[in-house]
């Protein structure tokens, strides 16, 4: 078995220990960040605010079951060649989703949570709350996006709550993150000089012993990261409330979003043999549990896609071919001869690397955001033509691919070359392949609201009868725990099942 033992369950609403976080040096940006190893509750606002950074950006144990073993498997990013793992072809798993719902809400979220009760009640710490409060909503939105109706107003009361948190419509939970970022980001200020300095593992400068980038830009790098999530976010809405959808694309882009690569939100990892400081897609790769997926390797393949050799590794030393593997293969069918994992590839040596960046928002995917909104006629800055092909241009350099050749003899290639009558599917299509290592998250909500990329279907029926899940099943432990709250939810979002579509997914 190679998935990570799982940690016995804590209380639900209480804290973890910073012990294995802070106190240990994982990574050297910890060093100063040292505090109380007991418990989160004597622990700094700094402190808890750097933790909920780099566990929220996902550890490799909450990594694999969380993102890897979901949304990168229903997006045929990757393909699972372990019998006994089942959701790649449809079938739920309550270990994996229980571990990442308590990872959350009794771990990084409530260290989160603590950090913003800290820095509310100090005077002076505007950009703290800011920036912390953002982060909040970046961690929500992937809670809600992958279950719909989730705790949030209620959620990370403590002891000072019921300890059975309400449910809230989706519908409730997008409309408030959206105004956090839209307060959060108009509350930076410049004049204040209180930031988290080092303790930004996220926009802190790593070249030089860390140190703080001045106030004000700091605060620029977290105000366009905290307006392009909210395009992100608004973009989310337009099958289920467009106006709503259209007003946050306009506002969110005149406050201003990423105009280059340097404003990416990237979490920085330095390898070495500590897992804290490794990109967990390395670590769970290095498990070789799973394989390139048939999909991914066919759509680089038809469009001639200078990426192919940078996602895709050779089979092996001897045999240079790339292959990918179908999803969806039952247990038996995993273990016939022509289905063997030898026979096809891994990852590319890029994201085998310990030491690779984590890629959260970027300016690449920020173009493609536009070029919707442009084709939607919101954004009237540029046309989606000239920002799709930024998006092309941007994704294939944060890749490594650079020839100028290249990148121009792509954007010519059929099936890449800028088509108005079907730009919607190209736009998606290209963002699917610039999110590929890095956030299978944003990819599976994107297809779920576009039905691009178009996928292959899978030979087994699973739990959809062979259609891609629309959401997480919440987990058990919720209809034990917390069963009134549980039940309101379900009778207004409907049954508990993957096929149930979230709210913007209607």
């Amino acid at each position: 078995m190679r998935l990570f033992v799982p940690v016995a369950l804590r209380a639900r609403w209480l804290a973890l220990s910073l012990a294995a976080g802070l106190a240990t040096g994982c990574t050297e940006r910890f060093t100063d960040l040292n505090t109380d190893p007991t418990t989160a509750a004597n622990a700094t606002a700094d402190a808890l605010f750097a933790r909920a950074l780099k566990y929220g950006t996902l550890y490799d144990d909450d990594f694999q079951v969380g993102e890897h073993l979901h949304a990168n498997m229903w997006v045929q990013f990757f393909a699972n060649s372990t019998p006994a793992f089942g959701t790649d072809r449809y079938e739920s798993n309550d270990e994996w989703t229980t571990k990442f719902w308590t990872r959350f809400y009794a771990g990084y979220g409530m260290d989160l949570a603590q950090a913003i009760r800290q820095v509310a009640q100090q005077p002076g710490q505007v950009n703290r709350l800011s920036q912390a409060r953002i982060w909040r909503a970046f961690l929500f939105q992937r809670i809600t996006d992958y279950w719909g109706d989730v705790p949030y107003l209620e959620a990370f009361e403590g002891g000072t709550g019921t300890g059975q948190p309400a449910y809230e419509p989706q519908a409730i939970i997008y409309l408030s993150l959206l105004q956090e970022l839209t307060e959060a980001a108009a509350a930076l200020d410049d004049t204040q000089p209180g930031n988290f300095g080092p303790a930004d593992l996220l926009y802190a400068n790593p070249a030089a012993a860390y140190p703080a980038p001045a106030v004000a830009e700091a605060n620029q790098r977290w105000r366009h990261f905290a307006n392009s999530l909210r395009l992100r976010m608004a973009l989310r809405l337009t099958k289920v409330a467009p106006s709503l959808a259209q007003q946050h694309v306009r506002t969110a882009l005149a406050a201003g979003v990423m105009s280059s690569h340097p404003e990416s939100a990237i979490m920085n990892n330095t390898g070495g043999s500590v897992r804290i400081s490794q990109n967990p897609l390395a670590v769970v790769l290095g498990f070789k549990d799973c394989r390139i997926s048939a999909t991914l390797v066919a759509y680089l393949r038809r469009f001639n896609d200078p990426r192919l050799p940078i996602y895709v590794a050779p089979v092996s030393a001897t045999n240079p071919s790339l292959a990918g593997m179908p999803n969806g293969l039952s247990a038996s069918e995993l273990t016939l001869p022509q289905n063997r994992p030898a026979n096809f590839s891994l990852a590319g040596a890029r994201f085998q690397d310990a030491a690779h960046d984590q890629y959260l928002l970027t300016y690449a995917e920020v173009c493609f955001l536009r070029a919707e909104a442009c084709l939607r006629g919101w954004d009237a800055t540029g046309t989606a033509e000239q920002w799709y092909q930024t998006g092309i241009r941007e994704a294939l350099a944060q890749t490594g691919v650079s020839s100028a050749a290249l990148v121009e003899a792509y954007l010519r290639e059929p099936g890449v070359r800028f088509e108005a009558d079907r730009a919607l599917e190209q736009i998606i299509t290209q963002k699917w392949l610039a999110l590929f290592g890095h956030n299978g998250f944003e990819a599976y909500a994107e297809y779920r609201r576009t039905g691009f990329p178009v996928l292959r279907p899978i030979p087994n029926p699973g739990e959809t009868n062979g259609r891609v899940p629309r959401r997480l099943r919440y987990p058990l432990l919720e209809q034990r725990l917390n069963p009134a709250s549980y039940q309101a939810a379900i009778s207004r979002q409907g049954p508990d099942l993957l096929t149930t579509r979230v709210w913007w997914d209607k």
